[in-house]
């Protein structure tokens, strides 16, 4: 081969359109946060103390070793409202947890079809679902979490004096397609955190074993960037980013 046969390679760049999707979300979000003096996605809400404790022995584990082999861990979840309504109208809610990694899961009320939101009138009114699948060792996978507990209202003013009662108990199982819905961990939520802002990420702090569909990736990955820009939030991260 000459020199002038050589073949030049170029630097990987993100194609126009995809990049385009994404400053389009993080726009987006940054003008939403800015509307509401915060957040842009689910603004109103409670950083809360819980322990997770793993059930393990899955006969289709998930790649993910926090969620497949035994243990109990010490981890900080969110419970919040999707929207800005007030006090405790229904709302589509939110549960997010960071798991050791740090790995963050985020989890909306969902209906009959894990799919499909489903605004909600408790916290422990119905399931959570990660809506979209994720690619995960052994295929397509949904993670679903049903609650337990007491009633309490879709106010996140309410969770500090509710958890002070008992703590509320989201059991995460995992539904693959095709396959029949496993047990993977309970999630014992049992303290209030008022103080603590956190800004959970699923893109950022996610892991190779849960993999997240490319299109919503990049819509997540501009809508939470917009949402921390906003506010001057700073997302944890972790060597399994």
């Amino acid at each position: 081969m000459t020199a002038t046969e050589r073949i030049t390679v170029r630097p990987r760049t993100v194609p126009a359109g995809r990049a385009r999707v994404e400053e389009a979300a993080r726009l987006l979000a940054g003008l939403a946060g800015r509307l509401r003096h915060g957040r842009a996605l689910h603004p109103r809400g409670l950083v809360v103390a819980a322990t997770l404790q793993v059930r393990g022995g899955s006969r289709r584990p998930l790649g993910l070793p926090v969620l497949d082999e035994p243990g109990e861990h010490e981890v900080i979840a969110r419970l919040s409202k999707g929207g800005s309504l007030p006090g405790s109208l229904p709302d589509v809610l939110g549960l997010a947890v960071r798991l050791p990694g740090p790995v963050d899961l985020l989890l909306s009320t969902c209906g009959p079809l894990p799919w499909m939101l489903l605004p909600r009138t408790g916290f422990t009114a119905g399931p959570y679902s990660s809506l979209a699948r994720y690619d995960s060792g052994t295929g397509s996978v949904r993670l679903i979490a049903w609650p337990e507990g007491m009633r309490v209202p879709a106010d996140p003013r309410l969770l500090p004096q509710a958890l002070a009662r008992e703590p509320l108990l989201f059991h995460l199982r995992a539904a693959p397609k095709g396959g029949p819905v496993t047990a993977v961990a309970t999630l014992r939520v049992h303290t209030a955190l008022p103080d603590e802002d956190v800004a959970f990420d699923p893109v950022l702090n996610s892991h190779p074993a849960l993999r997240q569909k490319p299109w919503l990736a990049r819509l997540r990955r501009g809508a939470y960037l917009g949402s921390r820009q906003v506010r001057g939030a700073k997302v944890e991260r972790g060597p399994a980013s």
